[in-house]
């Protein structure tokens, strides 16, 4: 097996663990947000914390993905994995990415875990668009 073979697999295999770390930050984000969650400081660090794993799952899948992308030739990938799914996923990451500098901005810990709760859902629902047979035949 190839490297690129053993990428591909990891790739696919390694999605579910991005799709179960949005799941657990967006949890704990909206229980910070909207929930009985207790709002001091220390819960702050545990939304962020919860980000933070979701963004470095998705910031691996990313990189993976681009040597993918690169390794492969781009050009020669289907339309859909030519363009398509890399852009959105890049546009997942830079949402996630900016509800982390937003809660890490925030002077409250609602607004903290309302920042990151709205990022995750916006990234989890571009990942979501992204990978190919959830929303389209792939």
């Amino acid at each position: 097996m190839d490297i690129l073979a053993a990428l591909v697999t990891f790739h696919s295999y390694w999605r579910y663990a991005v799709l179960i770390a949005a799941v657990i930050a967006l949890v704990v984000a909206l229980g910070g947000w909207l929930g009985p969650l207790p709002q001091r400081a220390s819960f702050q660090s545990l939304v962020r914390r919860a980000g933070s794993l979701y963004i470095i799952a998705l910031d691996l899948q990313l990189v993976v993905g681009i040597i993918l992308w690169v390794g492969k030739g781009w050009y020669a990938e289907p339309g859909f994995f030519r363009a398509e799914h890399p852009a959105t996923m890049l546009l997942a990451v830079i949402a996630a990415h900016a509800g982390q500098v937003l809660a890490k901005r925030a002077r409250l810990p609602v607004h903290a875990a309302r920042a990151v709760g709205i990022a995750v859902a916006v990234s989890l629902v571009l990942v979501l668009v992204g990978i190919p047979g959830i929303v389209r035949g792939g």
